[in-house]
């Protein structure tokens, strides 16, 4: 498999996890995560070539698609964290995340991502903004857009993994959490390896791309459990 196919699977998957949850959506189930996986999708398409570049050429071709991409990634997270966190029945991952100290953070990183982009010399589409790494300022930018989805990561790896080693869960919910656990623990692994001088050549890609995988495999597993969930309860009604 190469990587662009592992981008275009990704991207499918997405669409079909947010495509599966419209109908509930539309009741006014699941809303969080239906919304986590749109911008999700969005998130993806913008990290293909193709995608990437006819869209920063009606935005102007300045890379403010590239812009969009990192603050619909930090909704992605913060969305996540909301549900994840109660799913995960963890009131210290929300206060990390959704808390003052969390919020803070948040604030601060997208005024920072703000900041370096504005300072940054960005004419020309470049997916990634692969053309313009010699520029300080847009290697700050890349970093600062890695730091909060790692450590929102890092709040929830924990629980996950807690509630997937829960032996009075539901099989499914705990495969659906391991799948979770792994997901996060990847996208941590990742922004730790960029913080090193390590060459990572496609892992750079493969890594986050994974990590996607994962975490959206995890997120329709859970939405399966309660849909099996909601049957059995059905069923015990009727027999009762």
């Amino acid at each position: 498999m190469t990587v662009v196919t592992l981008q275009w699977i990704v991207l499918g998957l997405c669409i079909v996890g947010a495509a599966v949850r419209v109908p509930a959506a539309r009741r006014g189930a699941g809303r969080v995560i239906f919304s986590a996986l749109v911008l999700l999708s969005v998130c993806v398409g913008l990290s293909i070539a193709p995608i990437y570049g006819a869209v920063d050429g009606l935005l102007g071709g300045i890379n403010l698609a590239n812009l969009l991409l990192r603050l619909a990634l930090y909704a992605v997270f913060l969305l996540l964290a909301l549900r994840m966190a109660a799913a995960f029945d963890s009131p210290l991952a929300r206060r990390l995340v959704v808390g003052r100290f969390g919020l803070a953070i948040l604030a601060l990183t997208v005024l920072a991502t703000l900041y370096f982009f504005v300072a940054s010399e960005l004419a020309g589409s470049s997916t990634g903004l692969h053309a313009f790494e010699n520029q300080d300022s847009v290697q700050q930018y890349a970093a600062v857009g890695r730091l909060y989805p790692g450590y929102v990561a890092a709040c929830l790896v924990v629980p996950a993994a807690t509630s997937a080693l829960d032996r009075h869960a539901r099989t499914i919910h705990r495969v659906a959490c391991g799948f979770l656990a792994c997901g996060f623990s990847l996208v941590v692994v990742f922004v730790a390896l960029r913080l090193t001088p390590l060459d990572l050549s496609v892992w750079d890609i493969i890594l986050p791309f994974s990590a996607i995988l994962l975490t959206v495999v995890g997120l329709c597993l859970i939405w399966a459990s309660h849909i099996v969930n909601g049957r059995t309860r059905r069923r015990a009604n009727k027999l009762a």
